[in-house]
């Protein structure tokens, strides 16, 4: 199976398990919170590219995983990267009117329907991790082993942790050290728990588990990368339009070259990692390959 064509079915299944999962909301929930759910399947369904999830489903089958086995991971990440892009669209942070092509959450809704979307995102991804007990395949043990990992990555070690430093640094100025120590914690830290959740869930062995963190971390810096290189080529952001607030990015220390050189490198890590795992890592190199040329 091309990648393509194995991109498109994997999509096919998430996308499947977010409708089911919306779905299951609308008959548990109150009537009365139907506009929330409204407001979640709004963003959820804003026609992402679904690339964490499809990390965790490529790792998973690189792991000897069938990709529905760990489809609730899956969601996990996607929930809480949905969460995060409503709160980094409002006013407070990047105020962004605009995501893929539409209104932003806030803009849609209004900021205090947006919040309360992104907090409901936010707690269910850990109600869709929990269904993983329902399954054979997974001990206890290494449930809550994916539990402490995705934790670590969201909270304030990880993503939160990335934002907050971004948000509230007042320099127009920044090192190439502190742009990279933002992205691998905003950006990266939810891209390498991604990758690891499903070697949690089997107990990997260390030396296996780090081949895959470091793939993660590669795959993470070079995805930033990748955002910054779009975003200078144009006078629109691919997803968002126009910025409104300064923001630490490698454009504003590297020139074109410069950026898809270090892409290159952290690809190119990034694969050797993937290749020492197997031949069941093919479609964790093809992923690699397509932040490397991707264009949009």
């Amino acid at each position: 199976m091309n990648f393509q064509s194995y991109s498109a079915s994997r999509v096919a299944l998430i996308e499947a398990a977010i409708g089911e999962s919306l779905v299951q909301y609308q008959k548990t929930a109150s009537l009365r919170f139907a506009p929330l759910v409204e407001a979640m399947s709004y963003s959820l369904s804003g026609g992402g590219k679904r690339f964490r999830p499809l990390l965790t489903l490529a790792s998973a089958e690189c792991l000897g995983f069938q990709a529905e086995d760990v489809l609730p991971a899956a969601l996990a990440v996607e929930y809480i990267h949905t969460y995060s892009l409503i709160h980094d669209d409002l006013p407070a942070l990047d105020d962004d009117d605009t995501r893929r092509g539409k209104p932003s959450n806030h803009k849609k809704f209004g900021e205090a329907v947006a919040i309360l979307t992104g907090d409901a995102l936010l707690t269910e991804a850990f109600g869709q991790l929990a269904r993983l007990q329902e399954s054979t395949l997974f001990s206890p043990k290494h449930i809550l082993s994916a539990f402490e990992l995705l934790v670590s990555a969201a909270g304030v070690r990880g993503l939160v942790g990335g934002q907050f430093i971004d948000v509230t640094l007042e320099q127009t100025q920044f090192n190439l050290p502190e742009v990279e120590f933002i992205h691998i914690h905003k950006t990266g830290a939810m891209i390498v728990a991604s990758v690891l959740l499903p070697a949690r869930l089997c107990g990997l062995e260390e030396k296996k588990s780090a081949l895959l963190k470091r793939y993660g971390a590669a795959l993470g810096l070079a995805f930033q990368i990748s955002d910054d290189i779009l975003d200078a080529e144009s006078s629109n952001r691919y997803s968002r339009g126009p910025r409104k607030k300064a923001r630490p990015a490698y454009s504003e220390l590297m020139n074109r070259a410069e950026m898809q050189d270090l892409l290159n490198n952290l690809i190119d890590t990034a694969n050797t990692c993937a290749q020492a795992l197997g031949d069941k890592s093919s479609h964790l190199v093809d992923i690699a390959e397509f932040i490397r040329n991707r264009k949009h």
